[in-house]
């Protein structure tokens, strides 16, 4: 290897703090089919790192739409409200229980319009990507020591966004008689 080309973890690091979501208004503003939607969803998401490699499928929106976390298409055609809500969705799935991205999202809601949630969603994703790219590039330890750091903080944050999540929006228990 040269001195010039960059290790698997700068490469990786790059790729997470350069990432970056369509702002809501560089959503597509007209209806598109599901299989418009599977295609720009995978575009977005292709190079991000944290990207399930298998993807958006059209039975995984059928029953984010079951579930209510995604609202049902009109006339079979989805909207940018759907794309925005998706994109949430596949990022945050990995980390939280769809039940806990509906609640947050439906929380956000309460306090500014969809397009602002979407938009601070994506400065967040965007800041936490670079910040934990930032904490792996100072690390000048051995790849596995790497594999390891990233790991252990992936579990510590999981851990910490469930605690929060519950702390926050669980119901509180009946007294007890």
């Amino acid at each position: 290897m040269n001195e010039t080309s960059a290790s698997p973890l700068q490469e990786i690091c790059s790729q997470l703090a350069g990432h970056r979501l369509p702002r809501w208004a560089e959503l597509p503003d007209l209806e598109l089919y599901m299989d418009q939607v599977l295609s720009l969803i995978g575009r977005y998401l292709r190079d991000y790192p944290g990207f399930d490699e298998k993807g958006l499928t059209a039975s995984m929106v059928n029953n984010y739409v079951k579930m209510g976390a995604l609202p049902p298409p009109e006339k079979k055609r989805y909207t940018r409200e759907h794309l925005a809500k998706l994109l949430v969705i596949c990022i945050l799935k990995a980390s939280l229980p769809i039940s806990a991205i509906q609640r947050l999202w439906e929380d956000g809601l309460q306090h500014q319009p969809e397009d602002a949630l979407y938009d601070d969603f994506c400065r967040m994703f965007q800041q936490t990507n670079t910040a934990a790219a930032q904490i792996h590039e100072r690390a000048q330890e051995l790849a596995g020591s790497s594999v390891c750091q990233a790991a252990l903080l992936a579990q510590a944050e999981q851990a910490l966004a469930l605690r929060l999540y519950t702390a926050l929006f669980a119901a509180p228990e009946p007294p007890k008689a």
